[in-house]
């Protein structure tokens, strides 16, 4: 049993229902996912919580289904199932090919891309001590042509997931 239940539509405030509704209407899901509804006791959270998403996952110059994918890979990496099921997930509903999941679930290194492959691994790498990126990390992203808003919206993905993927597991 959660520590925190989720609060569910019906028993949910209308502001709280509107932002359920706007989540599932923007993200193309049935309904809002559990770790947005758990929130839904605190709006101001809630909300919060659906503006980083609305801004840093769904839009943006870098395409949604590769920020699905660096999602996936810095949940698998944080060994949170949740998370990375539910990325994984958004991938296939964004089309992404079974081959690549495959490769990314097996082994970033894998992944035959080498524009897409060094774009996780950068994110992958700045996600676990940022400290540690170089400017050789930045130069091969640039290599690629990335500009310095996609750059920068790989950091922030990268550090990002470390609230939600926490949450879910502090909340059950």
């Amino acid at each position: 049993m959660p520590h925190i239940p989720p609060l569910l539509p019906d028993d949910a405030p209308q502001e709280v229902k509107e932002l359920y509704e706007d989540f599932s209407r923007r993200m193309r899901f049935p309904s809002a996912p559990n770790f947005i509804m758990t929130q839904g006791h605190s709006p101001s959270v809630a909300r919060g919580s659906w503006d980083l998403v609305r801004n840093v996952l769904v839009t943006g110059k870098i395409e949604r289904w590769i920020k699905e994918m660096l999602f996936a890979a810095i949940s698998r990496d944080r060994n949170c199932h949740y998370c990375a099921a539910a990325h994984i997930a958004c991938c296939r509903m964004l089309g992404v090919k079974p081959e690549l999941l495959d490769a990314l679930v097996r082994d970033v290194n894998s992944i035959s891309n080498p524009k897409l492959r060094d774009m996780l691994l950068f994110g992958l790498k700045c996600s676990r001590d940022p400290q540690k990126l170089s400017e050789a990390d930045y130069e091969k992203l640039r290599q690629y042509q990335l500009s310095q808003a996609e750059i920068l919206e790989l950091i922030a993905m990268s550090g990002w997931p470390s609230m939600p993927i926490s949450l879910p597991t502090r909340l059950v």
